[in-house]
């Protein structure tokens, strides 16, 4: 099994904390908050880890929000395709 770093271990646990906050926050405010709700996730999980300069590696400081956009992208990835194979 492949070791997280304690930034990883932080970005994906708070990736998945707001994640659940932000889904009961949608199911509670109806159809709107649920659209709302869906263009954050797709926001969220574009954050940019200085893909500008490709050469550039991102501080310490940004590995914990790009583990974070990491779990969202691949949360988000696993839902589209479920959605996907159940529409079938």
């Amino acid at each position: 099994m492949n070791m997280l770093t304690p930034e990883e271990l932080e970005g994906r646990l708070n990736a998945h904390r707001e994640l659940m906050i932000d889904m009961l926050a949608a199911m509670i405010g109806g159809e709107a908050a649920t659209a709302d709700f869906l263009r954050k996730l797709r926001s969220d999980a574009t954050f940019k880890d200085n893909e500008e300069d490709p050469g550039v590696l991102p501080e310490q400081g940004f590995a914990i929000e790009n583990a974070a956009a990491v779990e969202l992208r691949s949360i988000l990835e696993a839902a589209k395709a479920r959605a996907s194979a159940e529409i079938r």
